[in-house]
């Protein structure tokens, strides 16, 4: 579809649906083409997403060692203070 700059600026939300539709919309301005609207590409999610966080879980507690040190924060503070 080929749409007028002014189109665009009084119907953009049906050009959108248009748009989310699959269709292609191509803007002119004095009768030149300057720019297209397309949809974008969706990604689909990974389906190994579940398997990877409960292996990373895993990870995580086989190599805590169940310390822990100062913050960034608070290793900043002490070298202030000095």
């Amino acid at each position: 579809m080929t749409a007028t700059l002014e189109q665009i600026q009084s119907d953009l939300l049906n050009l959108l649906r248009l748009v989310q539709q699959g269709e292609e919309v191509v803007i002119t301005s004095q009768g030149r083409a300057v720019a297209k609207l397309s949809a974008m590409p969706q990604s689909a999610p990974s389906p190994n997403r579940q398997a990877w966080l409960a292996r990373l879980a895993e990870l995580r507690e086989q190599l805590s060692t169940g310390k822990s040190g100062s913050t960034l924060e608070q290793i900043l503070d002490e070298d202030r203070g000095d």
